[in-house]
């Protein structure tokens, strides 16, 4: 049974996203439903990269002031 603190971890919200997104992608060329252009997927890159950033830089991602803190749980 999965603890309710694994899901309260910012590094695995992040990384189901980008497992999200890869698979919406990989669907995508597979059926023929869309395909993402280099240029596209550069801006995506790009932003995802901006946002993440940002949330290393404030902390949000990896807070280490927090009490009792084993890590990146919220």
């Amino acid at each position: 049974m999965l603890k309710k603190k694994r899901f309260r971890n910012y590094a695995l919200w992040i990384s189901m996203v980008s497992q999200v997104l890869l698979l919406v992608q990989l669907i995508g060329h597979l059926t023929g439903a869309f395909e993402l252009s280099d240029m596209k997927r550069q801006e995506i890159v790009a932003a995802a990269d901006l946002v993440l950033g940002i949330l290393a830089t404030l902390g949000i991602i990896s807070n280490p002031t927090k009490p009792n803190s084993g890590g990146y749980n919220l």
